[in-house]
């Protein structure tokens, strides 16, 4: 039952951070932020949450920057919005999965664009395949 109440809790975390970047953060450093999760302590006194930027690298670190400039004024207002006992310290952590998961996608992607015959990587062809995979023409079959 604890899990449950920490995974609602959870929830409402994330979507509250979101609405309130969105709504009520005006700082010219934030750029396109996405909040993706948020994961409590055991204790409940501590939140991370997670977020990803759309943009260069240089959008990222300025986006950290103004998140973490912003995390105390964040908590202010979740406050009286939240009914805990203690409204945990939040620490926004940036979301590598995304970047992960993109990346695995175009490894998938090569590895589906290769053949098995495809010799035009110097390769050679697999031993089963006509030609043996020694690059010689198939032996003749006994008579």
């Amino acid at each position: 039952m604890a899990w449950d109440r920490t995974n609602r809790t959870e929830a409402i975390l994330r979507e509250k951070v979101a609405i309130i970047v969105l709504e009520r953060l005006n700082d010219p450093r934030l750029g396109f932020v996405t909040i993706t999760g948020a994961r409590l302590s055991g204790d409940k006194r501590h939140c991370k949450i997670f977020y990803t930027v759309l943009g260069t690298p240089t959008q990222r670190r300025l986006s950290e920057q103004a998140l973490r400039d912003a995390a105390p004024h964040i908590q202010e207002v979740l406050a009286p919005t939240l009914r805990l006992r203690t409204i945990p310290e939040l620490r926004f952590v940036y979301d590598e999965s995304i970047a992960r998961e993109a990346r695995m996608h175009d490894l998938l992607d090569e590895l589906a664009g290769k053949k098995p015959g495809d010799a035009a990587d110097g390769e050679a062809a697999p031993p089963d395949e006509p030609g043996g995979g020694d690059g010689e023409p198939p032996a003749a079959p006994p008579a």
